[in-house]
């Protein structure tokens, strides 16, 4: 990962070198909830407005999203390796597809953008 990149809405994000896909890491002490994480890395990778995109609701519940993983988040993670997936830190993930992009979120508030 090459470019630092803040994302609008949340004050850590970066990009992985291709306009192809943005990651971004939701801030859990912030005061944005993860659907606006998710909506803001999704504005990013789309070149589009907030405002422009569809309603998160018709892809997610976004209130269920930001429940998801909230508790897990305030837990201490069973492996500091930062690796997703089993034994990683993120301890899961869920995927949708949202404004034409699939959009994978972890546990560990890592939020993945990529076109479809």
């Amino acid at each position: 990962m090459d470019e630092t990149r803040v994302l609008q809405g949340n004050n850590v994000g970066w990009n992985t070198g291709t306009n192809e896909e943005v990651v971004a890491r939701h801030d859990w002490e912030g005061r944005e909830t993860l659907a606006v994480t998710v909506v803001s890395a999704t504005a990013q990778l789309t070149e589009m407005g907030v405002s422009e995109l569809p309603p998160l609701s018709e892809a997610i519940d976004p209130d269920s999203l930001n429940q998801l993983f909230a508790p897990l988040a305030r837990a201490p993670a069973a492996s500091e390796s930062g690796e997703h997936g089993p034994g990683g830190s993120a301890r899961g993930y869920v995927q949708f597809r949202y404004a034409t992009c699939d959009v994978t979120v972890w546990a560990d508030g890592t939020v993945m953008v990529r076109a479809a």
